[in-house]
């Protein structure tokens, strides 16, 4: 079934009947105009019966048939007429025009065109309804778009949040143990002075010293190598930025730059790139792929990475940038990217000049170098910074 009106036979006149709205209750209600008219008409019958009674019963005067014509035509203007005042009064109440009075007849036309009039203001006050109807319609739409937006910004920001406080727990965790392989660096010096002040007394003393200048030195030479050991393990915390305050300020424009290309269209990364040569002084040097799940830097990778040393100038910063795939946890992901940086930055590091700086960072989880092979996101970028000449 359609929601439109089926096509009505047209007649020359059309009456058109519009419900009043229902008033307030009240104590007293005031007959309806129908059963008033509808009251006359039968007692004007009643009087006729009455009259006509009369005359068969040979009453003093007999009524003539024109005067009961008269007489019927009375009530029957009685009757139109309440009938026109109530229909006016429903009229007025949907804010049409009255019809005309009694004394006024009208023509077809007139009545055609008062009727066309009524319909035409009846149409317009639907379509106004319509009309706000579908205003109602579009703001409830708006509404609920809204709502839904607002609760897809606050999941984000739970997100957002939760990645933030492991990032902190995890620079926590790494400045803690940085400061505990820096006292065990200071306490190891102290002993190597005071060993060092002991071997020069010994020196001078008789050959029955001479196993404990032995035991000395060996315990020297183990104390040696354990800082060694521990300022290779330093070296690696500090080679390590875990955080974006630790990132050197030649390469903290550039990790931003890096930071949010991603999700970005490969056009706009490829543009991004192009630019960082003359915006940052960057460009990169060298991408190397790893096995899946392994930070491990292949043995034919090894001899390229000093080659790409030495094709740094001098002076010049080496920022490396560790990259996972989306498959997998993203937990482990993010510590995969990190170990791989890592592990790049360690061989560049030993590799480097004295004025050459080597710092590695991740990124984590990426699909930029490619959405459909996941491999192929599994890489470390090594990128040369030279400051721009002023």
């Amino acid at each position: 079934m359609s929601d439109e009106p089926k096509d009505q036979p047209t007649n020359d006149v059309t009456e058109v009947v519009v419900e009043a709205p229902e008033s307030s209750p009240s104590k007293y209600r005031a007959p309806s105009p129908v059963i008033l008219a509808f009251c006359m008409v039968i007692v004007g019958l009643l009087i006729v019966l009455i009259i006509q009674g009369t005359s068969g019963s040979g009453g003093s005067a007999e009524m003539s048939k024109k005067e009961r014509q008269t007489l019927e035509e009375e009530f029957l203007r009685a009757d139109i007429k309440s009938s026109r005042a109530r229909l006016n009064r429903e009229r007025i109440a949907m804010g049409l025009e009255p019809l005309a009075g009694e004394n006024q007849a009208e023509a077809a036309e007139e009545v055609a065109a008062r009727l066309k009039s009524d319909a035409e203001t009846l149409a317009s006050l639907a379509g106004s309804f319509q009309i706000l109807l579908e205003d109602k319609d579009r703001d409830l739409d708006l509404a609920r778009k809204e709502a839904i937006d607002s609760l897809k910004e606050a999941q984000r920001i739970r997100e957002l949040l939760e990645a933030v406080r492991i990032e902190r727990d995890k620079a926590l965790l790494e400045a803690t143990r940085n400061s505990t392989l820096q006292g065990q660096l200071d306490a190891a010096n102290n002993r190597i002075a005071l060993l060092d002040a002991e071997l020069l007394r010994l020196r001078d003393e008789p050959a029955r010293l001479q196993q404990e200048l032995l035991a000395c030195q060996s315990e020297r030479s183990q104390l040696m190598d354990r800082i060694a050991q521990l300022e290779s393990e330093l070296n690696r915390v500090n080679l390590f930025a875990t955080t974006e305050n630790q990132i050197m300020k030649e390469a903290i424009a550039l990790f931003r730059e890096l930071r949010k290309l991603e999700g970005k269209p490969d056009s706009e990364i490829m543009a991004a790139y192009s630019s960082f040569g003359k915006k940052l002084g960057a460009e990169v040097l060298k991408k190397c792929d790893f096995a899946t799940g392994s930070a491990e830097v292949a043995p034919e990778l090894r001899s390229g990475l000093m080659d790409t040393v030495a094709e740094v100038p001098e002076g010049a910063m080496i920022f490396v940038v560790g990259y996972a795939s989306r498959t997998g946890n993203v937990d482990s992901n993010r510590t995969l990217s990190s170990d791989r940086a890592t592990a790049v930055a360690q061989l560049l590091d030993a590799a480097k000049s004295p004025n050459q700086r080597v710092q590695a960072v991740y990124l984590g989880q990426t699909d930029r170098f490619s959405g459909s092979v996941p491999e192929r996101n599994q890489i470390v970028e090594i990128w040369q910074i030279v400051a721009p000449m002023q």
